[in-house]
């Protein structure tokens, strides 16, 4: 009876929500209310994929989802982005019959970085992929040290049956898959994954009944230029706090890494990105894959396969990479995924096109209190090589939360920005002055920039101002605010 009124009310709910647009954490939260340990006896399929980590969780959920229905799947996931506790929750109750089956073949749940270990108390994973990690959100997260306690904390209540696929790249992501402090004290660290043993690293001991791990990256090679962006925050080792060493970077804190204190380094990926250029995106298969059919890619010794993507750029080959390893996890083939996902158009509306300047501009979504997001964007603005306007609007710092807090936006590389063929930037919203006194500090001319607090006069002051490609770059908290202006 517990589990049918639980669903029974998630359904009404979700209904009612839907029809005045919302409705996709209400419904859970309201069950969880009055039946706190339901989602533990609901009956859910034998493919649980949880998606987690900094920035990309939607997008890469998506991208996985495309996957397993071209295989045939149906696919329950929360393609809302309600990904805490309670948005957990109306998915799951809400594809579930009153008898408490789910009423799919797999799931896919984005779920946010701080509650997964609530999530996962009640609701176990086969695959849970971890993106990436980095500062994002101070104002509730702290630094990207304290989220991945809050991951480490989650996979301890995975299965040992669970298996991680991992960023390789990312040193937060691969300290993941090492153990902690032991009771004496002494720290003892082992890398547990399915291609690697204890022996390359003598001082490790493995730990017993660690989820298996498979792991995605990018290649150095044409990836140009690299950004280091503002900080460093991968100058220390995640695990002991020794310094870094890199052979190379490829964004922020990913790179090639080693620690010779503690043996954390980068893995040998399952799936690598080698070659993005001209809008194709080539992958490695570093793994055994016999269904492979595989050929030499241009100028690369070792065969690969090639996936065409819409804007290719260093943030969608890490989530079309990483979508493509969790398939591989539950079953499907390279092969299959990259047939799945040659040029898909996505749906989460992460670029949009603006209906201002020529027939390219375009929207770029990045998270406000995440300067990796900001600066990628940035950076792939630059790598156009085309004259561009260059719209930055925040206005709303978070729709979660309410915060003023605006030191984030001193971590944003803006200065990437003083190139040639930016031909002006304007500067919008709210918390202009705030963006004003951080561009005082860049290099960029400030002959180059307008300012406009008021919304209404975006579009005005873009047709006076703007020249080239006009490219805005804001967070979805604004989203809809700077498309209403603009169209305006």
């Amino acid at each position: 009876m517990k589990v049918f009124l639980a669903v029974f009310i998630c359904k009404i709910l979700y209904f009612l929500g839907k029809r005045v647009g919302k409705g996709s954490s209400l419904p859970g939260k309201v069950a969880l209310r009055l039946f706190p340990d339901v989602l533990g006896q609901l009956r859910l399929p034998d493919t649980v994929i949880a998606v987690t980590g900094s920035n990309g969780k939607t997008t890469t959920a998506e991208l996985i989802v495309r996957v397993l229905k071209a295989g045939g799947k149906s696919v329950g996931w929360n393609y809302e982005g309600s990904n805490q506790t309670e948005g957990v929750a109306t998915l799951l109750l809400r594809i579930s019959s009153f008898s408490g089956k789910a009423k799919c073949d797999a799931i896919v749940m984005e779920c946010d970085e701080r509650y997964a270990k609530r999530i996962f108390k009640n609701v176990q994973p086969t695959v849970l992929l971890v993106t990436n990690l980095c500062r994002d959100q101070l104002t509730r997260n702290g630094h990207p040290e304290f989220v991945e306690d809050c991951l480490q904390a989650a996979i301890e209540e995975c299965s040992e049956d669970c298996t991680l696929v991992l960023n390789a790249d990312d040193p937060y992501v691969a300290a993941l898959a090492f153990i902690g402090k032991q009771g004496d004290g002494s720290s003892a660290f082992c890398i547990s994954v399915s291609f690697a043993s204890s022996s390359k690293f003598p001082q490790c001991k493995k730990q017993k009944n660690r989820p298996r791990a498979s792991w995605f990256g990018v290649s150095p090679e044409n990836i140009t230029p690299p950004h280091m962006g503002m900080y460093d925050d991968g100058a220390f080792c995640p695990v002991c706090k020794a310094r870094m060493t890199y052979e190379y970077r490829i964004v922020g804190h990913y790179g090639g890494y080693s620690c010779s204190a503690c043996g954390l380094k980068r893995n040998d990926p399952d799936v690598e990105v080698i070659v993005q250029d001209r809008g194709t995106v080539h992958l490695s298969c570093l793994a055994e894959d016999k269904t492979l059919n595989l050929s030499p890619c241009p100028n690369e010794p070792s065969p690969c396969l090639a996936l065409k993507i819409k804007r290719p750029s260093i943030t969608s080959a890490y989530n079309f990479s990483a979508a493509i390893v969790v398939a591989k996890a539950v079953g499907v083939s390279v092969s299959d995924s990259m047939k799945a996902l040659d040029n898909y158009e996505l749906t989460s509306g992460r670029v949009l096109s603006l209906p201002v300047g020529d027939s390219d501009s375009l929207l770029l979504l990045s998270k406000h209190e995440n300067s990796l997001a900001y600066d990628c964007s940035l950076s792939w603005i630059i790598q156009q090589k085309k004259p561009c306007t260059v719209i930055v609007l925040v206005d709303a710092i978070s729709r979660k939360y309410y915060t003023s807090e605006t030191s984030w936006l001193w971590d944003i590389d803006f200065g990437l920005l003083a190139d040639e063929n930016v031909k002006s930037v304007i500067l919008a919203g709210r918390y202009v002055n705030e963006l004003a006194a951080r561009f005082a500090m860049s290099a960029i001319d400030k002959t180059k920039i307008a300012y406009v607090a008021d919304l209404s006069g975006l579009r005005a002051c873009v047709e006076e101002n703007g020249s080239g490609r006009i490219y805005a770059v804001t967070c979805f908290s604004d989203k809809v605010k700077l498309l209403k202006a603009i169209e305006n």
